[in-house]
């Protein structure tokens, strides 16, 4: 199991983390609901979920409602800290980021460290759910000058989940079969079959 974010850093709180990551799903909820015309792809959607999210966090930084919330750069890669902490965000594969620049930093999204097992980058990252029953997370994730993952951090829409990744999985364990009795057609479910004999 990975480290929480606030044990590297006490800016890193989860409930900071709680209200990006609950906006950010927000928002990308109500894109992706809005735009089911024939005409939208999910070029279109995934286009205008990055383009909202991008202009709703830097609104959030601009609107001082958070003050432990600012904004460094409010270009295409968009950088806020909390507290501290420089962040960025990027719909991706949380377990292999694919995304072109996803550890790319930019002049004030650089973070130093003498030790290989602390972040120096940390990143949101929204994974789209697989299928309509699931639902998109947020992860939040730390990695180190190696670009090794370090800490994480996970939010859906119920709340935070606390998960182990790696390691063995545990032993399967034998169920025994469920015992089932066939009920008699004379009683009436209570056991007592005078109330169909009447």
């Amino acid at each position: 199991m990975f480290l929480k974010p606030s044990q590297f850093h006490s800016d890193l709180t989860d409930d900071r983390l709680g209200v990006i990551a609950e906006a950010l799903l927000e928002i990308r909820f109500n894109t992706i609901q809005e735009m089911q015309s024939e005409y939208d792809s999910n070029y279109s959607r995934e286009g205008t979920a990055f383009e909202r999210s991008r202009n709703m966090l830097i609104a959030m930084c601009l609107s001082k409602t958070h003050n432990w919330l600012s904004l460094s750069n409010p270009g295409m890669d968009v950088t806020f800290r909390i507290g501290s902490i420089p962040c960025r965000f990027f719909r991706d594969d949380p377990e292999t980021p694919y995304k072109k620049g996803f550890f790319k930093r930019n002049a004030v999204d650089d973070m130093f460290s003498e030790d290989d097992d602390h972040p120096v980058i940390w990143r949101f990252v929204i994974e789209r759910a697989e299928g309509d029953e699931a639902e998109d997370r947020v992860h939040f994730i730390g990695y180190n000058v190696y670009q090794e993952r370090i800490s994480q951090w996970t939010y859906g829409s119920r709340g935070v989940s606390l998960h182990s990744i790696g390691g063995a999985a545990p032993a399967p364990k034998t169920l025994l079969p469920a015992q089932v009795d066939i009920l008699d057609d004379e009683a009436d479910g209570t056991g007592n079959t005078d109330a169909v004999n009447e």
